[in-house]
């Protein structure tokens, strides 16, 4: 089940963010998304979101998080369609999102969804180890 977040679900978001996800978002962060942005939501309890945020005919996947528990089931899948059919009926022409370069199951989920590379910045993600670069990638929705 897909549903619209909103700032009573910061709390669990920012659980399954900070579950899945480095660095994580607090709640107080996530009840800012659910105010300004798309925040779509699998299922309750909350297994898996989507953070987009929209700008005239454009649109950036904030985060995307599946519960780790929940892995390859359809859920981020689930919520990125929801999201590019509520974006495209918006009039959103062209999605675009980043991901760390050694993030290779993201890269591969976004490629089989559609997005095509485009970019590169170097050094824009931090780790222990030192810096890895955020590959961009965007995908044209269907007029």
């Amino acid at each position: 089940m897909i549903r619209i977040l909103g700032p009573a679900d910061s709390a669990a978001m920012a659980t399954l963010h900070k579950k899945s996800i480095l660095p994580y978002w607090s709640a107080k962060d996530m009840a800012g998304h659910c105010q300004r942005d798309l925040c779509l939501g699998y299922s309750d309890p909350l297994r898996g979101f989507v953070i987009v945020q929209c700008a005239a005919d454009q649109a950036e996947i904030l985060t995307i998080v599946t519960d780790p528990d929940h892995r390859k089931s359809g859920i981020a899948g689930s919520v990125l369609s929801a999201a590019e059919d509520n974006l495209s009926a918006r009039g959103v022409t062209i999605i675009f999102l980043e991901v760390a370069e050694d993030n290779n199951p993201a890269i591969a989920f976004y490629r089989s969804a559609g997005f095509e590379p485009f970019g590169k910045r170097p050094a824009y993600y931090r780790r222990e180890t030192g810096r890895v670069a955020a590959l961009t990638f965007r995908k044209r929705l269907d007029a």
